[in-house]
């Protein structure tokens, strides 16, 4: 991270208290994005991994089940091509290393079962029973990767793994409400499969499919309704009329590109944004489904120019592409969506203008899965606001002149430190323009200390600076980048009276040798504060023991090589941890 010295400030609350209702979405559990095995194949989920945390992996049929009750996940079965590929084993274990969570998305048909789009190997896909090659396929992959051990004897695969606790979420499918190839899957025969995959209704397991239904085989995991590609309510509605009263799903799963099939906006479009696009579906979903979570599951913008100036409808030049992916998770949280995954990890073709094949955060095959600058962007997102909850909107197209102010306030948990995303645009532009505001933030409350960090290219940490400060209003520069501002809220008399209350001051932070540690006690009482590398190797403890009331001195540094320390403070009641950077 390129500079700077700042003052790090936090007040412990002991009595401080969450509402248990209130679902806190955290970020590093938001923000996922599109991938399938090759990412294991070719080496780079330890890449995305320092962008995400959540992936969507397209889990296609015909790749694990290319033979009627052979299925590839194990590295063992040969049938029928004579080789092992995909091996699913090795990728599933990279991603538990790398801590990334999977939404399993299974699609495509092997051709041994049809040639039709809708996944049925019988009938005309009217019936539940036309679906049950799918319906065990599916069953099968929840009994290896779900949480329940399953009998030997029920299970199809080679190695007759099941239980591995990998996988809790399953998509049965993706966007069935086509309409761009026949036959039509109706949200009628749709409703018949998606019953039926939920848990087992409307089918009978037999010799042949002893596994049916993702909640028969793991009542603990949850079933994704397929993504769907149009953001009205009509094809959903239906699939729900013709469930007679049933809900088959645990989650509600949308994509939308902001594109007008010509050309792409941004995110915030009074015509093609999300806003626009979701307002009416998440008013009928809170009145129809109101404990449904929803979910994005694709959004995304290609890179790629041609020569001669042509392009996809979902083109955007790498800056803007870089921005509008930032600011798409933001906007989808503050809108309501509980997750959100963007399209894709890589570029199918990164000369390619045919749309969704450059939208990568990384380049192709062939040009060495390049970094983008929205790379470096979703990873400072990630390292910034990766441990922090969503917390409020606090503007959002606030007008200032010509152009708007958007801010979202999320809350680091593990110290109640506030950080803010803030950025600006042009009202009514489809595309970004260089739009910028000087601005006066207003964080609501008596200012110790801020400094923000702004994501850059080729710099995974972005640039911090310290803004200036009076009277309690940061001066800010915001741009069409969303930046990240900390702010410390100031001790006052009132907030440091009662006991069980520390002050704990750090500076400077980051330090090229070493930090000032200044801990201040309201009483006497057992304290220990102990710093730690990032693996939890204990590197120093400065107390251990009572500390007397009053304001106690420590250093920490001198002699350790650079990186991330963690101090942490625990006494009889609270317990808090802090990130110290050494430059050493």
């Amino acid at each position: 991270m390129k500079s700077i010295l700042f003052l790090i400030t936090f007040l412990l609350v002991s009595n401080f208290s969450q509402s248990q209702n209130t679902p806190k979405i955290t970020m590093s559990d938001y923000i996922g994005i599109n991938t399938n095995v090759a990412a294991y194949d070719n080496k780079y989920l330890a890449d995305l991994s320092k962008c995400v945390k959540w992936i969507r992996e397209y889990h296609d049929w015909s790749h694990y089940e290319a033979a009627n009750n052979y299925y590839k996940w194990d590295n063992i079965t040969t049938q029928p091509q004579g080789y092992t590929w995909p091996d699913h084993n090795l990728f599933m274990n990279e991603c538990r290393k790398y801590g990334i969570n999977v939404l399993i998305d299974v699609l495509g048909k092997p051709s041994w079962v049809g040639t039709s789009p809708i996944p049925n190997n019988s009938g005309t896909g009217t019936n539940a029973s036309d679906y049950m090659e799918r319906l065990e396929f599916i069953g099968q992959l929840v009994a290896r990767y779900g949480s329940k051990k399953i009998n030997t004897s029920l299970l199809e695969t080679a190695d007759k793994a099941s239980g591995l606790n990998m996988i809790k979420y399953y998509e049965d499918d993706n966007e069935p409400d086509y309409t761009w190839k026949s036959p039509l899957w109706t949200a009628a025969s749709y409703a018949k499969y998606c019953n039926a995959v939920h848990d087992g209704f409307g089918v009978q397991t037999d010799a042949d499919h002893p596994l049916l239904g993702i909640k028969s085989v793991d009542p603990d995991a949850k079933h994704v309704l397929a993504g769907m590609a149009s953001s009205d309510t009509v094809y959903v509605n239906n699939v729900l009329k013709a469930s007679g009263g049933r809900v088959p799903f645990d989650v509600l799963n949308v994509h939308h590109y902001c594109s007008d099939l010509a050309n792409a906006y941004s995110p915030e479009n009074e015509k093609y944004g999300y806003e626009v696009k979701y307002r009416n579906f998440f008013r009928w979903k809170n009145r129809v489904l109101p404990d449904i979570p929803v979910w994005m599951t694709e959004f995304g913008w290609d890179t790629y120019l041609a020569p001669d100036n042509k392009h996809s409808y979902t083109y955007a030049p790498n800056q803007q592409q870089a921005n509008y992916i930032l600011r798409s998770y933001l906007v989808l949280l503050k809108l309501g969506f509980e997750k959100a995954f963007l399209f894709m990890d890589t570029d199918g073709n990164s000369k390619d203008i045919l749309q969704y094949s450059s939208s990568g955060l990384l380049t192709d095959k062939a040009t060495k899965y390049a970094k983008k600058k929205s790379y470096y962007y979703l990873a400072t997102m990630q390292n910034v606001l990766g441990k922090c909850e969503y917390t409020k909107t606090v503007s959002y197209k606030q007008l200032s002149g010509n152009n708007e102010i958007y801010c979202i306030e999320f809350t680091n948990p593990a110290n109640s430190e506030k950080v803010f995303a803030l950025w600006t645009r042009k009202t009514g532009s489809n595309t970004d323009s260089g739009a910028q505001t000087n601005y006066q933030f207003v964080p609501g409350f008596q200012i110790k200390s801020a400094y923000a960090v702004l994501p850059a290219d080729t710099d995974m940490d972005g640039d911090t600076i310290n803004p200036i400060i009076t009277d309690d209003k940061i001066e800010l520069k915001l741009t069409e980048t969303p930046q990240f501002v900390f702010v410390s809220e100031r001790s006052t008399f009132s907030n440091m009276q009662p006991s069980g209350k520390f002050e704990l001051n750090v500076f400077p932070n980051p330090a090229n040798a070493e930090v000032q540690v200044s801990l201040s006690v309201s009483e006497k009482q057992m304290v220990n504060v102990s710093a730690f590398s990032t693996d939890g190797v204990l590197v120093k403890t400065l107390a251990d023991g009572p500390i007397e009331q009053g304001i106690h001195h420590f250093t920490f540094g001198a002699g350790l090589v650079s990186g991330v320390y963690f101090l942490r403070l625990i006494s009889n009641s609270e317990k808090t941890i802090r990130k110290v950077i050494l430059l050493n």
